[in-house]
């Protein structure tokens, strides 16, 4: 298997013709962009890959229809996840983020919203649950 940009509609996880939100999730790490889109496509979002945060911001560009949230690893090469957010934001400002690291001395703002690695899927799906729930009912997250 190789690990790069994919782009992969999962089945919609409501009733008619709901669509299911898009998630971007950028992290240099195979086996965790791996791990993290099939949960999330198991849960029914629509998944969107990509190597590192150069690579998220080409994908996004390319990508027409909204992205609900970014899940971003913090420490990246070539453009890091703190740097991805800002960015992204700039583009698109209804996209969230949520944010990942294993390293526990990264210093975030106050209402970011933060997963720290290692983790298993029910904290990534009650995270990722907090941070759309928050956007829908009109908080920043």
């Amino acid at each position: 298997m190789t690990f790069g940009t994919r782009n992969q509609a999962a089945s919609s996880r409501g009733f008619g013709e709901r669509v299911s939100p898009t998630i971007l999730v950028a992290d240099d790490a195979p086996a965790v962009l791996a791990y993290v889109a099939e949960v999330l496509q198991t849960h029914g979002y629509h998944v969107l890959e990509a190597v590192d945060g150069v690579e998220a911001l080409k994908v996004a560009a390319e990508h027409s229809g909204p992205i609900d949230l970014l899940v971003t690893d913090i420490e990246m090469p070539r453009l890091n996840g703190l740097e991805l957010h800002r960015r992204l934001r700039h583009q698109r400002p209804e996209t969230r983020t949520l944010f990942m690291s294993g390293v526990s001395d990264t210093v975030l703002e106050p209402e970011a919203a933060f997963l720290s690695k290692p983790f298993v899927a029910r904290a990534l799906m009650r995270k990722v649950s907090q941070v759309l729930q928050a956007t829908c009912s009109g908080r920043q997250a």
